[in-house]
């Protein structure tokens, strides 16, 4: 079984849990709508029933004109009786002065009131008793164009009750179900294609054949997860492996180097020891420590690059010839830059020649800004170059121990010159290594021109000026 399908046979898939999910939102959208349907229909109903009884009353005002204007009741009587078994109601006509000349209900005869329907029919409601609620509709009874009386119809108006409306309640529930099994026939196109795409992808991880999974059932986003997570960390081995090859192919050039006593024998090995010392007082974790040893063994790589004559001259070399030696740290991170793995080791030998004081190549980079590790090859390659190479005989350790430290703070970290040498003289090395002529004579360091120490004031009062530009530099290219 792949990575992964074991988590299949477990419980609905993604798709068929948000079909379920959006049936039930679909079931309660369309009872929502189904009620609201049947509210707005009560309310269409009341509208229309306020409409007809103001069209009644108007009609009842123009047909009792003439009969108001003459005082005949007994026809009054008919007519507001008519309109009240149509609607319903109560039916009040009201004389010039306000005299109630009829009362359907027979209660208000002959009393006074105020004329409110002056102008134009309109509505109102009234309330007669708490929880009863009564629409009136007035409209003025005009006779040759003076208002000669009034009448008002008076009906109860009932509470709108909750409704459902099935019709409505089918309309969108079948609507929204329609919706949610086309939805439900596109997720699982796209989930079965995920998932065959996850278990090609978890295969391909693990090293197997990729084709298409027997069970396809559950979880297709978690095992994408899981696959991209395999895919990664089979990326990362990957090109652990391709740093490690392209190490091991650097590691032959610089041992060939070392056969064709172009540089000297033994020299990584020994940098890596002495700057593995140095590691263990800083107390570097595991991967900076792996680094600064592949950094360190690989020392001289970038000298393959450098032309046969310029290392294999004994004496001091031209200006020009120096320039093009104190180029191959650049060559060696342009050959290691390119390898993800290897982009840090890259870093280290690239700055292995700066100086503390600012002066070194190919960066200029002072103080702090130089790498750790950077600092830390730089101690123990001169170091070594001291012990082992000179123009007639090397250095011992002690010699070279002062040599380091008449160049704290100017060529090396200060800080780690004196711990190197508390540890160098703690125990002392005991090797006795072949001994080598190399060019430049014993000077491992890029020596500075002494007309540049008029500089050294105006170095001092921009250092900071300098960090701080520095640091918006970083800042932008990051």
């Amino acid at each position: 079984m792949a990575p992964g399908s074991e988590r299949r046979a477990r419980g609905w898939s993604l798709t068929q849990r948000l079909t379920v999910a959006l049936s039930i939102g679909a079931f309660f959208v369309a009872v929502v709508l189904g009620f609201l349907g049947a509210d707005r229909d009560a309310r269409h109903l009341a509208a229309m029933q306020a409409d007809s009884e103001l069209v009644g009353v108007r009609s009842l005002a123009e047909r009792a004109a003439p009969l108001l204007d003459r005082g005949d009741v007994m026809r009054l009587s008919v007519l507001a009786s008519a309109v009240r078994d149509q609607f319903g109601g109560r039916v009040l006509v009201l004389d010039r002065r306000g005299r109630v000349a009829f009362d359907t209900a027979l209660v208000l005869g002959d009393k006074q009131m105020s004329l409110l329907a002056g102008g134009e029919p309109f509505q109102r409601a009234t309330g007669k008793a708490p929880g009863e609620r009564v629409r009136e509709s007035l409209a003025p009874v005009r006779f040759g164009g003076e208002v000669v009386g009034e009448v008002r119809l008076q009906c109860s108006v009932p509470e709108v009750a909750a409704g459902f409306d099935l019709s409505w309640f089918g309309l969108v529930l079948l609507s929204c179900l329609t919706m949610v099994g086309a939805a439900a026939m596109l997720g699982h196109h796209w989930s079965a294609r995920v998932r065959g795409a996850t278990d090609s992808l978890i295969r391909l991880a693990a090293g197997e054949v990729a084709g298409p999974s027997p069970d396809d059932v559950e979880s297709e986003l978690q095992d994408l997860g899981s696959a991209m997570r395999e895919l990664e960390k089979g990326m990362q081995d990957g090109l652990a492996r391709v740093g490690e090859g392209y190490v091991a192919m650097a590691l032959q050039v610089v041992d060939s180097l070392e056969q064709r006593r172009l540089v000297p024998p033994g020299h990584g090995e020994r940098t890596a020891r002495l700057a593995g010392r140095i590691a263990d007082r800083l107390q570097l974790l595991e991967a900076d420590r792996n680094e600064l040893d592949i950094a360190c063994r690989l020392v001289d790589l970038g000298k393959a690059s450098i032309r046969t004559t310029i290392l294999q001259k004994a004496g001091p070399l031209t200006e020009v010839e120096a320039q093009s030696l104190e180029h191959h740290p650049v060559h060696a991170a342009e050959q290691l830059e390119n390898i993800p793995a290897l982009r840090r080791v890259a870093k280290i030998l690239r700055h292995q020649l700066e100086r503390y004081d600012g002066r070194g190549t190919p960066d200029g980079l002072r103080g702090d800004r130089i790498p750790l590790g950077s600092r830390v090859l730089a101690l123990a390659s001169a170091f070594d170059y001291l012990t082992t190479c000179a123009a007639d005989k090397p250095l011992d350790w002690q010699q070279a121990l002062v040599q380091l430290e008449q160049r704290r703070g100017e060529v090396f970290d200060p800080w780690l010159v004196d711990l190197f040498a508390e540890e160098i003289r703690r125990e002392p090395p005991s090797a006795d290594p072949e001994v080598m002529i190399v060019p430049g004579g014993s000077m491992p360091w890029r020596v500075v021109d002494s007309n540049d120490d008029e500089d050294d004031g105006a170095l001092e009062v921009q250092t900071e000026l300098e960090v701080m530009a520095d640091e918006f530099r970083f800042e932008d290219e990051a």
